[in-house]
């Protein structure tokens, strides 16, 4: 294995703010990784204190071409860089998230690094082309950004799609407007979008957030607007093919804790959010509908702890019919021998002290699932390659 940056840096090196932590390395060294490719590629937003500060998943911009092989070349990169791939999200339509982990085991950070090859919004395809995310991109660091007008415009939908303005989204809008030195550089097909430009420059949320509404509606008419009827028709073929894949292959993990709950910590728990999308905890039957949920929960990033054992003894017959079904992944257990009526499940057990112990567990669990959906290939980031 190739040496990976990451072994030049002491372990106990200051967290994120003070100096660069693990992760921060590891997205340092991922765009000197993309630079060697020699292909324009953007990040798209929330980049201001990149790498040494991650406020959240990254956005990437990047060609067809890459897209199309880029499980080899995220599995390539987590080599050399001695991390591991633990998850991979097909989201949508030349969408694709991969979070890595890095760090020692018992100490693992983890990284979510987001793809497109287009900007789209679930109800709004076909919004901003890759080329023009990445036409006149500028220098940062060593990565890239798009060009002031680009990413205000990417902002303005962005908050339309979550529906989620503030006043800091304002400040932003307004300090990439002082960089805009065109007037009339908003396209004709925009210029609904002008009003609340301009509310937002002033810092107006209150009249940003009523326009919102209208804003959307015509957000949407723009996107279905751009595209044709046979990419509408390849769009629903394509998404049929996705759902598919998403039954196939599980991006959340079901777990029989035999432990009080209290035994996984708060900061335990946030590290694992940064893994899985949703956190639920099952302590007693709830008949049919509940597997039938969990059974869902788990091929949407769900992770799930069935209370049982000693502690909780009422989530015993969950433990064995989520067993039954096929739902549960393994069992954890802390201190003591591990009950007999668990034991005779069949399912991989592990004793643990240590929060770090709980997390390597799960770790090793999802790196394999999603090993295992990287090599069935069938999306479309499965072409071969380097």
């Amino acid at each position: 294995m190739a040496n990976s940056i990451l072994d030049e840096y002491p372990a106990d090196m200051p967290q994120e703010g003070e100096a660069a932590s693990r992760r921060s390395r590891l997205v340092s060294e991922f765009f000197d990784h993309m630079n060697r490719q020699d292909l324009p590629w953007v990040v798209m937003n929330n980049y201001d204190g990149l790498p040494e500060v991650i406020p959240s998943d990254i956005d990437f911009s990047i060609p067809p071409s890459l897209f199309g092989r880029l499980d080899a070349f995220i599995r390539d990169f987590a080599e050399r860089a001695d991390a591991r791939l633990v998850q991979k999200i097909w989201h949508g339509n030349m969408k694709c998230a991969y979070i890595l982990a890095t760090g020692p085991k018992g100490a693992r950070e983890f990284v979510q690094l987001d793809f497109f090859t287009a900007f789209s919004t679930k109800g709004a395809p076909s919004l901003i082309a890759h080329e023009d995310l990445v036409a006149g991109r500028r220098a940062l660091k060593n990565f890239h950004v798009p060009r002031p007008e680009i990413e205000l415009v990417f902002t303005v939908m962005r908050r339309l799609f979550k529906n989620d303005w503030s006043e800091r989204h304002c400040a932003r809008i307004a300090e990439l407007a002082d960089q805009i030195g065109d007037p009339d550089w908003l396209p004709a097909g925009y210029a609904w979008m002008r009003p609340t430009l301009e509310a937002a420059r002033r810092g107006d949320l209150a009249s940003v957030t009523a326009r919102r509404a209208a804003d959307w509606a015509r957000l949407r008419k723009t996107g279905r607007m751009n595209q044709s009827f046979g990419q509408k028709l390849a769009e629903v073929t394509l998404q049929a093919r996705r759902l598919a894949a998403r039954i196939r292959d599980e991006t959340g993990q079901l777990i029989i804790l035999a432990a009080p709950q209290g035994s996984l910590s708060a900061a335990a728990l946030d590290t694992l959010d940064l893994v899985f999308h949703r956190r639920v905890f099952v302590g007693a039957n709830g008949g049919l509908m509940l597997f039938a949920k969990l059974a869902l929960l788990k091929r949407r990033k769900g992770l799930i702890f069935v209370l049982a054992g000693s502690d909780n003894p009422s989530g015993d017959a969950v433990a064995r019919r989520a067993t039954k079904l096929g739902l549960a992944d393994q069992i954890l257990y802390g201190q003591g021998a591990l009950g007999t009526n668990l034991q005779g499940l069949g399912l991989p057990a592990s004793q643990f002290s240590s929060d770090g112990m709980v997390i390597e567990k799960i770790v090793d669990i999802q790196a394999a699932k999603t090993e295992r959906a990287v090599a069935r290939g069938g999306t479309q980031t499965s072409g071969s390659g380097r």
